[in-house]
């Protein structure tokens, strides 16, 4: 089995490049491989780039890493961790609940 593959974006990841995005994606996992979305070089994400990261995270063939504050905060203000983040207590290995769509639409009701 081959080693994970790396995608690096950089820059801003919004609804203008969202189809590379999506496209580099599919392609990394493509054939059952794996890899990994590094985040560090994002300095800006809107609403359509989260949507495929967390989306592709979910598939459990790509890893989200080293997210930049903009990603951080873009991802806290939905609610979401991915599953690549650190426990909320290393000790016992619990996690913080991950949000599906119908928690963030009960939210947006309220």
């Amino acid at each position: 089995m081959s080693s994970p593959q790396m995608y690096v974006p950089t820059g801003d990841l919004t609804i203008a490049t969202v189809t590379e995005l999506k496209a580099a994606l599919v392609d990394m996992i493509s054939d059952g491989k794996t890899g990994m979305l590094d985040l560090a070089g994002v300095r800006r994400v809107d609403a359509a780039a989260l949507q495929v990261m967390i989306a592709a995270e979910r598939t459990g063939r790509i890893a989200l890493t080293s997210p930049s504050q903009p990603v951080i905060k873009a991802m806290e203000a939905i609610g979401f961790t991915p599953a690549s983040a650190p426990s909320d207590d290393e000790r016992t290995g619990t996690h913080e609940k991950r949000k599906t769509a119908r928690d963030m639409k009960r939210l947006r009701k309220r």
